[in-house]
C-alpha cells in the first residue's frame, strides 16, 4: 500500500503534462480548435489568460514535477530542485519557441514571463512545504 501512495506524485505528473501537451499539440496543427477557444474563454479569455493560466498551469506543474522527482531521482534535494526547475524553463521555452515558428499560433514574451514566474512560484512552494514537513519531524 505504502508503494501507491509514494507513486501518486509521479502518476499525477505524468498524466497533467501529457494533458498540456496534448492540448498545445491540438492547437498547434489546428484540431478542436473551437472546444480550446471555448476552454480559455471559460477561463477569462485570452488577454487574461496570460497570467492566470500560464502561471497556475506552470506553478502546479512545478510542484507535481518537484514531488515526482523524490522518487525517481536519488541527489540532494537542492541539485534535484534546480534541475527539474531547469528541465521545466526548458520545456516552456521550447513550447513558446515553437509558437513562435508556426503560423497557427501566436508568440508572446508575456507567455514564457508567466510561466517562468510560476514555475519559479512551485518550486518555491514546494521547497516551503519541504521546509516545514523537515522541521516538524521529531528528533
Amino acid at each position: 500500500m505504502k508503494s501507491e501512495a509514494q507513486r501518486w506524485p509521479a502518476v499525477f505528473l505524468l498524466v497533467y503534462a501529457i494533458g498540456l501537451i496534448v492540448l498545445s499539440a491540438c492547437k498547434s496543427v489546428e484540431i478542436g480548435l473551437t472546444q480550446i477557444h471555448g476552454l480559455e474563454a471559460w477561463l477569462g479569455g485570452d488577454k487574461s489568460m496570460h497570467f492566470s493560466m500560464h502561471f497556475t498551469l506552470s506553478a502546479i506543474l512545478a510542484v507535481l514535477a518537484c514531488f515526482a522527482s523524490e522518487r525517481v531521482l536519488d541527489l540532494a534535494p537542492i541539485t534535484r530542485t534546480i534541475g527539474v526547475c531547469c528541465v521545466l524553463v526548458a520545456a516552456l521555452s521550447i513550447d513558446e519557441g515553437i509558437q513562435y515558428v508556426l503560423a497557427s499560433r501566436r508568440f508572446e514574451l508575456l507567455d514564457l514571463a508567466f510561466g517562468s514566474l510560476g514555475l519559479l512560484t512551485g518550486v518555491l512552494g514546494y521547497l516551503s512545504v519541504r521546509f516545514v514537513f523537515s522541521r516538524s519531524k521529531p528528533a
